[in-house]
């Protein structure tokens, strides 16, 4: 049994690093120089079964990172693993205090208090060195399995419009370089509510420790995928604690059932109707993930990650327009790398939500456009008093025409202007990365939006 379980689990790994990758095709790369850029981004497919012997085959060019520098990888991480943070972040021109065009920013790393039993919530904090009187305040929330330095490319260069703003990026509770509490909970067994209580009480708690509550109509938050679901869900929770919610791609909106599969883009139509192998639902419902790999796999867990990692980050060695030396391109791929291999290895906590809110092939327990979303005009079901933005990448994965659904119906009870729906071209999934340029000015225009109001 013991070595069934790990060939399922190595094949579960090697899948399921693929399909969220968006691609099966191998992809070699050097961190010396940059690629040729892809026009558009491969729609992922759902996993299939490979031969335990293929995969060995294959596993140079599935798992591109050296053993020399894995290893490495894993000797920084036991000596001290927050400093795979701080090298990404020092990356960024603020934590250098660099003077940018719109004025001097400051940045700090803050771990705040959320809980009597010593939790706290990992934050970066970057305000204007010669902050206006009354500051607002947009948060970034990332998805599943991420953390704050995944918003690198918002970090650099989103401007503080008249010194009026502060932005902040943090991991959720049990996520990135947030406390690792044992998660309490286990599907089925425990509840939904009890589950997202446990984020919804600790968020909040950093929302009061940060003073954002004392003028909530100056917040914007914005969320990525399970991030995202998770702001949702707070949003019905804690109705005017922000003004605006930017639903990036958003996870557990709306059933496959409900999807027009003939909008869908046809990679993703091919397979819209299979479904996973019996043994990767099992290893779902049972929390198994890759994380679980990585962290078993000791020295090897970095060469592991850099099966996602390297094709997920590849095009920040591209050159972009106005961007910085290529040698700076390089250090920002090494770093992101290494921060993903560091945030992976910590232990399992926040991640486990990813089986309540979704089951395997991600479809929500309970979409939002059948809870929260189903009567916007009921007060007792739908409380939430901010705006909506729901952005999706052009080659997203995710479904957009629930978004489109609800975000019309928003509208249809409250007026125009209460909900709008915006594509980000020349992206997919992780849309604030893919073309961060066009992302970084909608904010900004949202930012300056909100300012007006």
């Amino acid at each position: 049994m013991l070595t069934r379980l790990t060939r399922l689990n190595f094949k579960y790994l090697l899948e399921l690093v693929m399909w969220r990758s968006g691609s099966k095709r191998a992809v070699q790369m050097s961190a010396t120089a940059p690629e040729s850029s892809e026009q558009s981004l491969q729609a992922p497919t759902p996993p299939t079964a490979i031969p335990l012997g293929q995969i060995i085959m294959k596993l140079p060019g599935l798992f591109p990172r050296s053993f020399t520098r894995s290893y490495e990888d894993y000797r920084v991480f036991c000596e001290d693993s927050e400093k795979l943070q701080t090298q990404l972040l020092h990356t960024l021109p603020v934590f250098s205090n660099t003077h940018t065009q719109l004025g001097e920013k400051e940045a700090r790393v803050l771990k705040v208090p959320v809980d009597s039993e010593g939790n706290y919530i990992n934050e970066v904090c970057i305000s204007p060195r010669n902050p206006a009187p009354r500051l607002k305040h947009v948060v970034f929330v990332h998805g599943y399995g991420a953390g704050l330095g995944f918003f690198l490319k918002n970090l650099e260069h989103l401007p503080l419009p008249n010194n009026e703003w502060c932005i902040h990026a943090i991991d959720m509770p049990g996520f990135g370089y947030s406390s690792r509490p044992r998660f309490p909970f286990q599907y089925p067994q425990s509840s939904q509510e009890d589950v997202h209580a446990w984020f919804h009480t600790r968020l909040r708690a950093w929302f009061e420790k940060r003073g954002l509550l004392k003028q909530p109509q100056d917040n914007m938050v914005v969320a990525h995928s399970l991030g995202a679901y998770v702001m949702a869900l707070y949003a019905n929770k804690y109705p005017t604690d922000f003004r605006k919610l930017v639903m990036c791609s958003p996870a557990g909106v709306c059933h496959s059932g409900n999807i027009d599969k003939g909008k869908l883009n046809p990679k993703i139509q091919r397979h819209a109707n299979m479904s996973p192998p019996w043994w990767y639902v099992k290893l779902w419902d049972r929390n198994i993930s890759p994380f679980s790999i990585v962290r078993s796999a000791g020295p090897l867990g970095s060469k592991i990650t850099s099966g996602w990692s390297y094709r997920r980050f590849k095009q920040l060695l591209l050159k972009r327009p106005g961007d910085s030396s290529n040698a700076k391109r390089v250090a920002q791929f090494e770093a992101l790398h290494r921060y993903s291999y560091g945030i992976f290895n910590r232990p399992g906590s926040g991640e486990y939500l990813l089986a309540f809110a979704l089951s395997c092939g991600g479809n929500p327990r309970n979409a939002l456009e059948e809870t929260i979303f189903s009567e916007p005009g009921n007060a007792d079901s739908f409380r939430a008093h901010c705006d909506w933005l729901w952005m999706y990448g052009e080659n997203d994965w995710m479904n957009k025409s629930g978004g489109k659904r609800i975000s019309d119906s928003l509208n249809k009870t409250f007026g125009s202007g209460k909900s709008r729906l915006d594509i980000v071209p020349n992206a997919g999934h992780h849309l604030y990365f893919d073309n961060y340029e066009f992302f970084n000015r909608r904010i900004v225009e949202e930012m300056e939006l909100l300012g007006r109001e």
